[in-house]
């Protein structure tokens, strides 16, 4: 068995992993190294607890009677792009250039908690920290946390009470490491962009005054 500290790039693959987002022979090197045991299996169970404390710390509700007609609106306006010649193309990454793409068009989106979805974009291994979208269905909560990491998040659609503070289209926001965030919530839906760490330490509850 290895005792041998995980690499910057197993440690992002095991964030993915425990997200659902990793595939094909990464995920199976991955799932090889686990079954080794030692820290990468550690790493791995470590993520993994954080993602089940986030799916079991909210309450699940029934999605409003309107979200299915968005969603198939949604997809409408895909297929239409598609057929004015969007590409389709999973994310690109194109190592010579040093450049990487993601469509509008990836379906990358993961569910993370009850109406709660995650869209990794990138990962910065010097920081450990992912950029992603997330959208939040109306009505949801978002568990409380301890940042490990800077938090940042740019808020595109939709409103959220984050922080104290309710927060709307344009809006920024930044949590230093360390600092506390109580629930988040969305009465009507969001749609954020986010640079966060998978490894943020998930609270029970946060006191506020």
């Amino acid at each position: 068995m290895s005792h041998q500290e995980p690499s910057d790039e197993v440690l992002e693959q095991a964030a993915l992993y425990a997200l659902g987002a990793l595939e094909g022979q990464e995920k199976e090197a991955l799932e090889q190294l686990v079954a080794e045991g030692g820290a990468t299996s550690q790493s791995v169970k470590d993520f993994q607890n954080v993602t089940s404390q986030l799916g079991a710390s909210i309450k699940p509700m029934a999605p409003p009677s309107s979200l299915r007609a968005t969603l198939m609106e949604r997809i409408a306006k895909d297929r239409e792009a598609d057929q004015h010649g969007a590409t389709s193309e999973s994310v690109e990454d194109t190592a010579d250039t040093g450049l990487t793409f993601v469509r509008s068009t990836d379906d990358l989106w993961q569910e993370i908690m009850p109406g709660v979805l995650l869209k990794p974009l990138s990962f910065d291994k010097t920081q450990g920290r992912m950029t992603a979208l997330a959208r939040m269905a109306p009505r949801t909560n978002y568990a409380a946390h301890r940042h490990t990491a800077a938090e940042e998040f740019y808020v595109l659609e939709g409103t959220c009470f984050c922080g104290g503070q309710l927060l709307h289209p344009g809006d920024y926001h930044r949590a230093e490491i360390g600092s506390v965030h109580a629930e988040t919530s969305s009465e009507d839906g969001c749609l954020m962009l986010i640079i966060f760490s998978p490894n943020n330490e998930m609270l029970e509850s946060v006191k506020t005054s």
